[in-house]
C-alpha cells in the first residue's frame, strides 16, 4: 500500500534535486559530463521533468528580484574567497536564487519543507530543537529536530505515523495492546522496548529488546531485532541486522552528533536537523567525501567549518535560509 504522505516524500525529493540541478545547470561552468547527467535523471522518472518545470517556472518569476539583489552587491563580502570569475559568479547566482525565493510566499516551504508535515502533526518539532512527550498510554518519546508525528491512542490502538525526522521511542509493556510505528515504507511492532526510527534513512535501531521490521512494500516477512541491532533500507529492500555502537547512534539524545566517516550526504541531513533552512551539495561529487568528529547538536557551524577545514570545501551560508557546500 502506497500512502499519501510517501508520494508527498517523492514530490519533496524530486523537488529537492530539481533545485540542486537548477542551481547547478546555472553555473557558467557547468560541464558537458553535468549536463549529460542532468539529462539522465531527467528520463529516470517522469516526476523529475515535472519538478524540474516547477522550479523554473518559479525562478522566472523571481529573476527580477534576484537580479536587484545580486546588483545590490551583497554577494561580495559574502563569498570568503579570494577567488575571481565564472565560479564565483555563478555562486552569486545561486545565491541571489536563494534570497529571492525566501521574498515570496513559496520560498517559506522551499527553505523549510517540514512545515506542511508539522501544520498536519500531533506532535512536531522545529530544526534545531529537541522535546520529550509522554504518549496517551505511558509511553515516552524523544523527537529530533524537525520532526512530526501523527498519533492514535484509542481504545485498543497504540499506534504512530512518522510524517518526517528522527525519533526515540521507549514504549510501555502491554501484550493487549500492541505498539506499531509507520515510518514510510518502514513499519514498526513492538510490545514494550527502547528503539529508534529514522525515517529518511528508512532506519530502525533497538536499544533494548525486541521489535519485528517489515517493508510495507515488499512480501518477504519481518526483520526481527535485538539489543543494539540495526537495520535499514538498502538497495530498496530492507537489509539484514547489524550491529552498532550506542554512544554513537544515541549521540543525539544527549545534544550530541557523532560522525564516523559520514558521507556528505549524511552531513546535511544532521545539518537540516540541526538548524533552519536547506542545505545544498552544488557539485555531486561531493557526496563522496566522508566527515569524521563529534559536534553539538546545536553548532551547526562548529560543522561547517569542519568540512572547510578538514576537507577544503567552501560554504555560502544565508542564515535561517539556505547553505551552499561547493568547492
Amino acid at each position: 500500500m502506497v500512502f499519501a504522505s510517501d508520494n508527498r516524500d517523492d514530490r519533496e525529493r524530486a523537488s529537492r534535486e530539481a533545485t540542486e540541478w537548477f542551481v547547478r545547470l546555472n553555473n557558467p561552468l557547468a560541464s558537458d559530463e553535468t549536463r549529460r547527467a542532468y539529462r539522465a535523471w531527467l528520463k529516470a522518472d517522469p516526476a523529475h521533468h515535472d519538478a524540474m518545470v516547477d522550479i523554473s517556472e518559479l525562478w522566472g518569476a523571481l529573476d527580477r528580484p534576484a537580479a536587484r539583489l545580486a546588483a545590490a552587491g551583497w554577494h561580495r563580502s559574502a563569498v570568503a574567497s579570494p577567488r575571481r570569475g565564472p565560479l564565483k559568479l555563478g555562486l552569486r547566482f545561486a545565491a541571489a536564487a536563494v534570497i529571492a525565493m525566501v521574498l515570496t510566499g513559496g520560498g517559506a516551504i522551499w527553505r523549510d519543507p517540514g512545515m506542511i508535515d508539522r501544520a498536519f502533526a500531533d506532535v512536531a518539532t522545529q530544526p534545531g530543537e529537541r522535546r520529550e512527550v509522554r504518549l496517551a498510554d505511558g509511553s515516552l518519546v524523544m523527537l529530533d529536530g524537525g520532526t512530526a508525528l501523527k498519533t492514535d491512542m484509542v481504545g485498543g490502538v497504540r499506534a504512530i505515523t512518522m510524517l518526517r525526522g528522527r525519533v526515540w521511542f521507549e514504549v510501555v509493556a502491554d501484550r493487549q495492546r500492541p505498539f506499531t510505528v509507520h515510518a514510510g515504507r518502514v513499519d514498526v511492532l513492538v510490545h514494550g522496548t527502547a528503539f529508534e526510527v529514522d525515517r529518511e534513512a528508512g532506519a530502525v535501531t533497538v536499544e533494548h529488546g525486541k521489535v519485528a521490521v517489515s517493508d510495507a512494500e515488499a512480501t518477504r516477512g519481518p526483520v526481527n531485532l535485538t539489543n543494539w541491532q540495526r537495520v535499514s533500507l538498502k538497495d530498496g529492500a530492507l537489509g539484514a541486522p547489524e550491529a552498532v555502537d550506542p554512544e554513537q547512534v544515541f549521540a543525539w539524545r544527549r545534544g550530541l552528533i557523532v560522525l564516523d566517516r559520514a558521507p556528505l550526504s549524511r552531513v546535511v541531513k544532521e545539518l537540516d536537523n540541526m538548524a533552519a533552512g536547506r542545505v545544498l551539495i552544488i557539485d555531486p561529487e561531493l557526496r563522496r567525501m566522508t566527515l569524521s568528529g563529534t559536534f553539538r547538536a546545536d553548532d551547526p557551524g562548529a560543522v561547517l567549518e569542519a568540512l572547510r577545514s578538514t576537507l577544503g570545501v567552501r560554504t555560502l551560508s544565508v542564515p535561517g535560509f539556505a547553505t551552499l557546500i561547493y568547492r
